[in-house]
């Protein structure tokens, strides 16, 4: 199968897994109209989002309307695939998604650059003297890294940082990208980015510098960088060019699938930090049972995962031309 063929059951698989989860629940009908509504009511909200049709109706429905092939105005033709309209919000699940996923990607985005600017070259640097204070500290600190997890982070760093230093960092608690001025009008709050990209950071930039620690410890024992150093290269030469490229094929395996599972696992953190992103979103339409957007959450998650993987793969190349294709 192609790469192509792969990154499309990846979607469809997440998007079938979701959509089945989602029929073991109890009726979102019932949910929205509340318990004590009238069965007419409810009966009402079922017919309109579809509810009242049987689950592999329901699902070739959902199916059809992805399909950038179907029925338009004009008759059949190309479109943009609909992934319908939200059960507790009068906007497209769409609009929505685009609205709140700029925040989660920048958030993401920013995460994993303070992850790789950070762990390589800490990892780079344990590996030039194993076994040294420095190594030590660095294999303990990575140990203490991946092992906690994110929310216990979420909310360590956020009373640290803003409750209890807050008059010193200025940093606040929870914040968005955007905030209000003076005069009411909308204004970057770039400061409100710091305290959830260190939270979600952390554990990438463990795994990076164990990671970058154990591939460059390998690599130096290579018959090509023993010849490097037997013709007197010195040791910040050996790492930079000889070490370096060699070792990356794995750090960027793992920043890769860190970045989606970045994308992924914002949920806390968005919520503990009031970062409205998809996160955020998502958090809100798993408590009411917002089926469409969780759906299509799940679905641009998994798309983002399948790019991602398909840029490293052409990082893999660069990095070493005897990778075959696949």
């Amino acid at each position: 199968m192609s790469r192509f063929g792969r990154g499309l059951a990846v979607v469809w698989g997440s998007f079938t897994l979701v959509f089945l989860m989602f029929t073991a629940v109890p009726d979102p009908a019932r949910q929205l109209a509340g318990q004590q509504a009238d069965p007419s009511v409810i009966a009402d909200l079922r017919a309109q989002f579809g509810l009242d049709l049987p689950v592999h109706e329901r699902y070739l429905n959902l199916l059809s309307g992805l399909s950038p092939l179907g029925p338009t105005g004009a008759g059949w033709g190309w479109r943009w695939p609909s992934l319908g309209r939200s059960y507790v919000r009068p906007e497209g699940v769409g609009e929505l998604l685009l609205d709140a996923f700029p925040a989660t990607l920048l958030l993401a985005g920013t995460a994993m650059l303070m992850a790789l600017l950070l762990g390589i070259p800490l990892g780079l640097m344990a590996a030039r003297k194993p076994g040294s204070a420095w190594d030590r500290v660095l294999v303990g600190g990575s140990v203490l890294g991946m092992s906690t997890p994110s929310f216990f982070m979420a909310v360590l760093i956020g009373y640290l940082f803003a409750v209890r230093w807050g008059h010193w960092t200025g940093l606040p608690l929870t914040g968005s990208l955007w905030d209000l001025g003076a005069n009411g009008e909308r204004v970057l709050a770039w400061r409100n980015l710091l305290l959830p990209t260190l939270t979600l950071g952390m554990r990438p930039l463990a795994v990076l510098a164990q990671l970058t620690r154990g591939a460059a410890l390998e690599v130096l024992e290579s018959p090509h960088v023993r010849t490097a150093r037997a013709f007197g290269a010195g040791s910040s030469e050996v790492i930079w060019r000889h070490v370096f490229r060699n070792a990356m094929n794995p750090v960027l395996t793992s920043a890769s699938g860190w970045l989606a599972q970045l994308l992924a696992g914002a949920v806390f953190v968005e919520f503990v930090f009031g970062w409205r992103g998809l996160g955020f979103l998502l958090f809100d339409a798993l408590e009411q049972q917002d089926l469409p957007v969780v759906m299509g959450g799940v679905m641009l998650v998994s798309l983002v995962f399948v790019l991602v993987n398909g840029l490293t793969d052409r990082a893999y190349r660069w990095l070493d031309p005897r990778a075959a294709e696949v």
